[in-house]
Parts: C-alpha cells; structure tokens; sequence
C-alpha cells in the first residue's frame, strides 16, 4: 500500500498577492494625506461586532458554562479504539482541511492573505488512482483604519459585504470574490478597541469561511472520511454561514465528517458533563468523593483525560453544543455536535476532540465508529494531529506571500511619500 503524489489543483487562477495589484495604487499622496484632519473609514463599510470579537478569544470554563446542555448518547465506559486493518483501508479517501492566515500590519491598514487547503489520501491494494490529491481556496481583505490612508477608487478594485444587524455573512462573497479582495472597516464602538484584533477577528472569519467551502471540494464517488480541523461549528464563522457551508453534507451518502481539535488544553467539555451528572461522577471516580467544589476548581478537561482514559481509548460520545453556537443547532437539530476525546497510544501521549454531526450517527453508528478509527490511527502517524492533517496545513501556509506582499506594499507607500511608524 502506498500513496504517491501524482495531481495537484487550485482554484485560484491568479496568485493571491496579485488581488491587491490594483489596491496598492489606491494610496493617497503624502500632500494630500497631510492635508486632511484625521478621520475613519467609510461608515457604510461592514464591521466586527462584540460577539464576533469575544469569539476569537479561548472558551474557559466560568459558572454558567460554555455549553448548553451535555447529553451521553453512549455507555459511560471508555471505548478502545481499534485501528484499521488492511482490508478497511481498501478504496477509501482520507481527506484534511485546514486553513491558515497572514497579515500585513500597519497602523492604518492591514492586508489579510487568507487559503484553506484539501488533501487526499487514497488508499487503495489495486494502485487505483489518484493517490495523492490537493486544492487550495484563497481570498484576501483590506481592513480600513485611517479614512485618509486609501482614495475612493479604492472600491473599484475591492467588494464590500452587505452589512447586517448581527453577525457579518461572507460566504457568498467569499465564493464570489475573483480577483478582487473584501474590504470592511474598523470602529473603536466596540469592546475591543484595539485594530490589531479587528483585523485578527476578520482574518480568522476569512480562513474559516474558506475551510467551510472546502467541504464542497470533497469528492463523493468513493468511501471517504473528511477531517475538518477546528470545531464542528467555526467560532468566527456567523450562524446563516456554517448552516449553508454543511449543507453539502446531508447529500453524502458514503462520507463522514469529523471535526478534529488538537489546540484543546482550555476545554471544558467533560467538566461541565461531570458538574451536571452526578451519575457519571461515581462512574468514572468511584469512591473518590468529587464534589462540586473540586471540580469547579478543574481548569481543563486536559487535567482529567488522562485519569479516565489509557491509551488507545476514547471518552463515550457526548452531545454538546456550545452556547455561543446555539442557534444552529435550533435552526437544524440533524447537526448537533457529538463529540469524544482520543488519547493517543505514541508516546509522548497527546489527545484530540472530535465532532460528528449526530445525523451520521443516526445514520449509521457502524460507519462512524469506522471514521473514528480511521481518524485515530491518522494521528497515531502524524503523532500532534492526523498526518492528513498535518499535509494540509503545510499546504496551506502563506509566509512566502506575506513577505512578498510586505515588500509591494513598502514600495507603494514609498512611492506616495507615505511613511508610517513601524510598531514592534
């Protein structure tokens, strides 16, 4: 069994740098800079709201919770996973998604450089082809601080999102963007008033908007399990967005979705389910005398895992769903995120959290216990995540176009007579 690199395709069919080709030579002159009195951007531009800001920060456990409601949908006793052999590994499609953002910096604009990438793996005893397969997703943004920095014609070379009461949506303009990248704006009217961080909040909303519509790029004529990197539902992606970004898949009929996290050291999943089930409790600490008042001061379920799981186990699947992400689950209940840890047999141990949508499991329970098995023994060969996994996140890595956009950009300011303060 081998997997060979033999086909490569991207989407984009000019490099991501260029899409701001037009927008560099939108910079106002030093004179006419200097001229004015200092002033925002464009009112009518689409910003980040609290919400969406308070989303990029780690969910830590605090009273109240961070998830609504905590049910266990299997038997509470840790389940050894079993990895595949041979003959489950016949004809079937492994694939990664994973995402990655750059930033040019300055105080009075950034340019965000945003690529989501999916990798395949088949396996195949009969050399069925292709054996190796990848296509990226790009899309670039202007976050517009100093209303003085850009002319007007700025928005001949840019698309604006519509903006909305609530939450941004981007998927369709995303989709739609060609060679032009998002322009929106930044406000001090909210919690943050730091730029750097509306900037950060609209680069991540970018990548993960992309990794969602990677998920139209997998392919269905063959078996296949589809490791999504993050949580099922992206904490910056709004609500109408991940619905339409799944959609995809309630038409899969031989393909499952996991959903796999490896940066999980702040979660709070199995101590919220502890807190709220006294039975579980006894379960997996009998005789021990846990109470509410120890457990409250568990920061992580990172502390807990490895005195409930041995390696090559995994936790019974929970259904949870976190608060912030409520309405989805209200909108469409076949989405509900089950989830479960895997502790890894390599040593040093590592763990990961993976999510599957419980319609699957409704489907079929048989076919997603085969998907975990196949996600397990992925991160037993990439050891700090499933290798596929690991391919596509250095697939999708922008720091060569970062340097090369910084470099462009410090021309064109130059060029204008424009000079910021470099901040470190």
């Amino acid at each position: 069994m081998k997997i060979v690199k033999t086909q490569t395709k991207d989407n984009s069919s000019e490099p991501l740098i260029k899409v701001f080709e037009n927008v560099l030579g939108t910079f106002s002159d030093s004179a006419t800079y200097k001229a004015k009195p200092p002033k925002g951007p464009p009112e009518e531009l689409p910003t980040l709201k609290d919400e969406e800001l308070d989303a990029l920060k780690l969910p830590v456990f605090q009273d109240g919770g961070a998830y609504h409601e905590i049910e266990l949908i299997e038997d509470p006793d840790p389940i050894e996973v079993k990895l595949p052999t041979a003959d489950n590994l016949t004809d079937v499609n492994i694939c990664g998604i994973d995402g990655s953002n750059q930033r040019i910096d300055r105080s009075s604009f950034y340019f965000i450089l945003a690529r989501a990438a999916i990798v395949e793996f088949r396996y195949s005893i009969n050399n069925a082809k292709p054996y190796f397969y990848t296509r990226t997703r790009n899309a670039g943004a202007v976050t517009w601080v100093d209303g003085n920095v850009f002319s007007e014609s700025i928005k001949l070379f840019t698309k604006t999102p519509a903006k909305q009461e609530d939450t941004v949506n981007i998927l369709k303009d995303v989709e739609e963007l060609g060679d032009r990248p998002l322009l929106m704006r930044y406000t001090p009217d909210t919690v943050d008033k730091s730029p750097s961080s509306h900037a950060l909040g609209w680069a991540v909303k970018l990548q993960q908007t992309l990794e969602l519509l990677c998920i139209k790029d997998v392919l269905t004529d063959i078996r296949t399990v589809c490791i999504k990197d993050g949580p099922l539902f992206s904490t910056s992606v709004s609500p109408s967005d991940t619905l339409e970004g799944l959609a995809p898949i309630f038409a899969w009929n031989d393909q499952v979705l996991i959903a796999c996290s490896k940066r999980v050291k702040d979660s709070s999943l199995l101590v919220e389910a502890l807190l709220g089930n006294q039975a579980l409790r006894e379960h997996w600490f009998a005789g021990q005398n846990l109470n509410d008042a120890s457990l409250k001061a568990v920061a992580t379920d990172s502390l807990l895992l490895p005195r409930i799981l041995n390696p090559g186990f995994r936790t019974p699947l929970m259904a949870a769903v976190p608060i912030a992400r409520k309405l989805i689950v209200i909108q469409e209940p076949r989405l509900m995120p089950l989830s479960c840890y895997y502790l890894s047999r390599h040593r040093p141990h590592t763990y990961i959290r993976v999510e599957i949508p419980k319609f699957m499991y409704d489907q079929n329970k048989d076919t997603v216990d085969e998907a975990i098995s196949l996600v397990a023994w992925q991160h037993e060969l990439g050891h700090r995540a499933p290798l596929v996994q690991l391919a596509s996140d250095n697939m999708c890595q922008l720091q060569a176009e970062k340097l090369i956009l910084e470099k462009q950009t410090t021309a064109a300011l130059l060029r204008q007579g424009l000079e910021f303060p470099e901040e470190y």
